[in-house]
């Protein structure tokens, strides 16, 4: 008898499908594109501007600002808005399923701390988780299943204000969780 475990096979995939599910509210994206008050204001960013925005690996890390690992970008001198979304820890149920919780890093410049929300000047890390949840809580995620911000899924689940150095950059960090039961056997 072959007992049927998870196989985490969608786990590698899981970054990338939040980012493209982030990547279809055009709020986030001005929030992460544009480094200005008004970026509400701004135009919607088209579609290759959108997917410009993720890092793959180049050695510029300057020009881009969404990043699928915990990876540092180079030295930040600009004052521009960045993204980082990984695996923060996968913690087993049973062989069949695990729980596995999502960092989302959000850094911006200090000099941009604020945007205009609804004609109210408001912190640009607030409106941006207001937009991640937004986005993402309670949502199935193409192929990642339900995103969720639930302290009864895991303890994890947090938001931590004080990212960054606060001096050039500030920012936050969001946690977030889904389960995954990628089976792999014949069973019994």
């Amino acid at each position: 008898m072959n007992a049927i475990n998870n196989k985490f096979l969608s786990m590698p995939f899981i970054p990338f499908k939040i980012v493209m599910a982030l990547l279809e509210n055009d709020n986030f994206c001005k929030l992460i594109y544009y480094n200005t008050i008004d970026a509400l204001d701004r135009p919607d960013l088209t579609i290759a501007q959108k997917r410009a925005m993720i890092w793959d690996g180049q050695d510029d890390m300057e020009h881009y600002n969404i990043f699928l690992t915990n990876v540092q970008p180079n030295e930040e001198t600009e004052n521009r808005t960045v993204m980082k979304v990984y695996r923060y820890v996968t913690d087993p149920i049973n062989r069949n399923i695990a729980t596995v919780a999502y960092a989302f890093d959000i850094l911006f410049g200090s000099k941009i701390p604020l945007v205009r929300y609804n004609g109210i000047t408001c912190n640009r890390g607030d409106v941006i988780e207001m937009e991640i949840m937004r986005t993402l809580n309670g949502e199935d995620v193409a192929g990642v299943g339900y995103l969720q911000y639930d302290n009864d899924l895991t303890a994890l689940c947090r938001s931590r204000v004080g990212v960054g150095n606060n001096y050039t950059f500030t920012g936050l960090s969001i946690i977030m969780a889904t389960q995954i039961a990628d089976a792999e056997g014949s069973g019994c």
